[in-house]
């Protein structure tokens, strides 16, 4: 005779209970920001015999709950937040088909403004599709992508022109030290790196006089789980740190 024994996961309830959810939201709710060492405080003074690593599990749940976000390196803050997830529209497909054909050692990222349409209406008419190529192997996709897609530009023009229809592509090149994640073999960067780019170009890409790039950052700062200490450092190799601080300080001021 065998027997299975099913052990069933935790219910909502005894998720909530274990992990202190409510006592912690109310420990934290009016605090911008707080450290790991505040999560660890607050776990030992309900059991002074936890292990770190139930806390560390503790923590590490609370972030895919949406109880906690992190803001930075061992730094959160209360929230339900969603994580930014890239997917690959019809045009990246396409478009990463074509270099894994014709220039598959060369290193590169892909990314829409598809995915943000829905903070940035305007783009809808208009999508742009950005290839970041390492080093100096921009001309070498750019001529590929030339005779095998439409509407190409290698770097980005003063603006974007708006007769060319729906997708426009554009080859740069990538930064050094930019945040990548790999998903189903094709190369994205994170959002805190999309948010710095889009400052930079933000002209070019969104020639409009609303919204400002300021009311887009709240919109997304509102809405995504960002890491601040990875947008500083990205905005630092772009020299635009300074230009973050203040917004973030301008964010933290209005939520306070």
């Amino acid at each position: 005779l065998i027997l299975y024994i099913y052990i069933m996961p935790y219910s909502l309830k005894d998720t909530i209970n274990n992990l202190s959810i409510n006592d912690l939201k109310n420990n934290f709710f009016n605090r911008d920001e707080f450290h790991l060492d505040d999560i660890i405080l607050f776990y030992t003074l309900k059991d002074s015999e936890i292990k770190k690593s139930t806390i560390q599990w503790r923590v590490s749940r609370l972030l895919k709950l949406g109880i906690i976000q992190r803001t930075g390196r061992g730094k959160y803050a209360l929230g339900n937040f969603q994580k930014f997830t890239p997917y690959p529209t019809p045009n990246i497909k396409k478009v990463h088909q074509i270099i894994m054909q014709k220039c598959f050692n060369v290193k590169y990222c892909i990314w829409s403004t598809q995915w943000l349409e829905s903070f940035l209406p305007d783009i809808a008419s208009q999508y742009t599709t950005f290839i970041e190529v390492e080093n100096n192997n921009g001309a070498t996709i750019f001529f590929e992508l030339w005779k095998n897609a439409e509407n190409v530009f290698y770097k980005i023009p003063s603006k974007i022109p708006r007769q060319f229809g729906k997708n426009v592509i554009i080859i740069k090149k990538l930064i050094s030290g930019s945040p990548l994640v790999e998903s189903n073999e094709i190369v994205y960067p994170h959002l805190e790196k999309m948010i710095v780019d889009l400052y930079c170009d933000w002209d070019k890409i969104h020639p409009y006089k609303n919204p400002t790039f300021y009311k887009f950052f709240k919109k997304l700062y509102s809405n995504f789980s960002i890491n601040e200490s990875k947008l500083l450092r990205y905005a630092d190799r772009r020299k635009k740190k300074m230009v973050f601080l203040k917004h973030l300080q301008r964010l933290k001021h209005v939520n306070s």
